[in-house]
């Protein structure tokens, strides 16, 4: 191993590994122009939806604002490291992913929920998506295609340390064919929506009281598309139709961007 650092050292000095990292970056970047789907949010919901969309080839990027995957399932409940996920069709989506499920009772397991998230993005890294960690969304691309109506185009983008920061520096801007609203709690795309566009009438008047089973079932039922080339799914979800919280559960959110990823391929193979 010493060996092979003092030949690199002979090859490379610093301003040559800072030239190599720099051009990988940008070729890799510039390749985030114009997307088949953009995925806002690396929680349970965009992960498994990223998985399902980059499986049937499409170009899909996850963005996530802070620098881990996971969301707010990656602190438990209440910090202590454990998920619950019900048996059937998301349990089964986390055995394909090689995640070890534990029995606790009858059809309830639990997962760690850090390897859930793991597992669930190298797969949809696997099949093609990438994640682009610590951006944010900050702004929409928006065509208007009626004198009330538009079409979301892509996202308006910065950094986050910017952001929380709050200088003044100009974005940039990312084109996709459909946007992903995965944000969790923080509904963050469709309330820059609301603003941007009160017209439209779209509000997001948050969560009702918890009712983890009602909660499960609604946030899968009502995920899908908000305005045209704009979707929803998880938490967000919940948050937008004023839907019950369901605990620290990952079956409901995992099948919410399954949901949402379908919906999103039939409505592309349309165009």
């Amino acid at each position: 191993m010493v060996i092979m650092f003092r030949k690199l050292m002979g090859l490379y000095a610093e301003g040559d590994l800072a030239r190599l990292l720099m051009e990988a970056a940008l070729k890799r970047l510039s390749s985030y122009s114009k997307l088949d789907v953009i995925i806002v949010g690396a929680g349970p919901s965009g992960l498994s939806a990223a998985w399902h969309l980059s499986k049937t080839g499409l170009k899909v990027l996850v963005i996530e604002r802070m620098l881990g995957i996971g969301g707010g399932i990656r602190g438990g409940a209440m910090l202590l490291p454990a998920a619950l996920v019900e048996e059937g069709e998301a349990a089964d989506m986390l055995r394909n992913a090689g995640v070890e499920l534990t029995k606790l009772s009858n059809g309830i397991y639990n997962v760690d929920p850090t390897e859930a998230m793991v597992k669930v993005a190298a797969r949809a890294l696997e099949a093609g998506a990438s994640i682009w960690p610590g951006v944010v969304v900050e702004d929409l691309i928006i065509k208007r295609t009626g004198r009330r109506t538009v079409r979301v185009r892509g996202v308006v983008i910065n950094f986050t340390p910017i952001i929380e920061a709050e200088w003044h520096v100009d974005p940039l801007f990312l084109e996709s064919k459909a946007v992903v609203d995965s944000t969790g709690h923080d509904t963050d795309v469709v309330k820059i929506l609301a603003r941007r566009c009160p017209w439209l009438g779209v509000e997001v008047p948050g969560v009702s009281s918890l009712d983890v089973w009602r909660g499960e079932e609604e946030v899968v039922d009502y995920t899908g598309k908000i305005i045209d080339g704009l979707y929803a799914a998880g938490m967000s979800v919940s948050e937008i139709y004023n839907l019950h919280r369901m605990g620290p559960l990952l079956g409901g959110m995992l099948l919410s961007g399954k949901k949402v990823a379908e919906q999103i391929i039939r409505d592309l193979s349309k165009e």
